[in-house]
């Protein structure tokens, strides 16, 4: 089967082979336990690894897809924050690209994901809008507390909206995602409002194949069984105990050794808009899964990588500067993706004098020029780096890359001795906020 390219040619990642092998090896007993996780389905803090073969779970939402398509809706409103959202979007802009609510869709899409009150004036503002014209609207509120203050505040706000303009019927367009058993949940059953369980187990950052991200993805045309097609074959990449074959293993070896030997920056290069959501919900796995102040043990130890994401081209011209000729406490990931569609320059000699030999060629091959000419500089400047090539914008490669990465991650927590699955200095604003909210 068709796969994403991944080279990690260990020279232009700056790593000697012997400290890679070494590193790698103690990965060992983490993969058993994996391994044996899968067996055991949502009962371990492993449980994200087995959602992409819940088979039950695809079905449930799918069955209500076509449920609330009857409706007829002109947009939804995914209300979330987080991992509530983050995942989302990166596959929904991926697959459907940037400017997909500009593409006049049958179905649009926002995504409250900010008490900003400027931004959500603006999307009721539309919502209302399109209420006012007799059209029907969806709103799914997705938090896995069911306490989150932002998604709780905003859910009010459109909950308002839907009444005023669905006075008795207003439940029909609400689907909420949560836990089971939370307050949310037991508000939903209450008030005969659809609600989809999250695995207990499951955290956000981990949740995108569960009803957390299946719900509005495929309602907005993503194809859910490639999704999880690609999900499942990175889960059987990247549990192998082959490891020269287990994607996973080798990149959290690499970022390791980096860390290990200053580069606490792991920078996550994207040469395509579409794909840069990637980056941002990639950003959050590493910060909250790695980002930790106390080891397994209960020892202070404060670690951490530090996640930027740049987009090729235009960061080139913001922070190359910093990257060529900075200090050398980065490691690189590119991300280069073949192009859906393609434009061509004209030919005109007179523009050759501006920039020689680029007339008549393809915006898709300056871009390709740019990203090969860019990895030629880092290494010959000996900057760390590792490649990613995605054959085609499609589901199964996303599908693929998102698993990886979230194995990635359960990988580096182990190298790292820290619970990649919490995130208990989360709550420290949150204290603080509930404090001035009280006043």
């Amino acid at each position: 089967m068709e796969t994403i390219f991944f080279d990690y040619n260990l020279n232009n990642a700056c790593v000697g082979k012997n400290k890679f092998i070494e590193i790698r090896n103690r990965l060992l007993p983490e993969i058993k336990r994996i391994q044996t996780a899968r067996k055991n389905f949502y009962s371990t803090d492993y449980a994200s690894v087995n959602v992409p073969f819940d088979i039950q779970n695809l079905q449930d939402v799918k069955a209500l897809i076509a449920l609330k398509k009857r409706l007829s809706p002109t947009a939804i409103v995914v209300v979330g924050i987080g991992g509530s959202n983050l995942g989302t979007i990166a596959v929904h802009k991926a697959i459907n690209g940037v400017l997909y609510n500009e593409q006049d869709p049958k179905v649009k899409v926002y995504f409250a994901d900010t008490v900003d009150a400027d931004y959500i004036s603006d999307i009721v503002e539309i919502l209302e809008r399109e209420l006012q014209r007799g059209s029907n609207i969806l709103l799914n509120v997705v938090t896995k507390s069911g306490t989150t203050t932002e998604t709780m505040a905003n859910f009010e706000v459109f909950l308002e909206l839907l009444k005023a303009y669905k006075k008795s019927s207003y439940r029909d367009y609400i689907i909420i995602t949560t836990d089971k058993g939370s307050k949310l949940c037991e508000y939903a059953n209450e008030n005969h409002i659809t609600c989809l369980e999250i695995p207990k187990k499951v955290g956000g950052r981990y949740s995108v194949f569960s009803p957390v991200g299946l719900f509005p993805l495929g309602f907005l045309g993503i194809d859910l069984e490639k999704l999880l097609a690609g999900a499942m074959d990175m889960v059987l990449q990247c549990t192998s105990e082959h490891l020269d074959e287990n994607i996973a293993v080798n990149t959290a070896s690499i970022a390791y050794y980096h860390y290990k030997n200053g580069a606490n920056i792991n920078d996550t290069f994207i040469f395509s808009r579409d794909f840069y959501s990637i980056g941002l919900w990639y950003r959050q796995l590493v910060g909250e899964s790695l980002g930790k102040r106390y080891n397994k043990e209960g020892r202070i130890v404060e670690v951490g990588i530090t996640p930027t994401v740049s987009l090729g081209t235009t960061d080139l011209h913001s922070v190359a500067q910093l990257y060529f000729g900075g200090p050398r406490d980065k490691f690189t990931t590119f991300i280069t993706v073949e192009p859906r569609k393609n434009v061509f320059l004209p030919k005109i000699d007179a523009f050759e004098k501006f920039v020689a030999n680029i007339q008549g060629k393809s915006i898709s091959f300056i871009m390709s020029s740019i990203a090969q000419g860019v990895k030629k500089a880092y290494q010959k400047d000996a900057r760390p780096f590792v490649s990613l090539h995605v054959p085609q914008a499609n589901e199964f490669f996303v599908g693929q890359i998102l698993q990886w990465k979230m194995l990635e991650i359960i990988y580096l927590g182990y190298l790292f001795d820290v619970n990649p699955f919490d995130q208990p200095q989360v709550d420290l604003y949150k204290k603080e906020t509930r404090k001035v909210l009280a006043q």
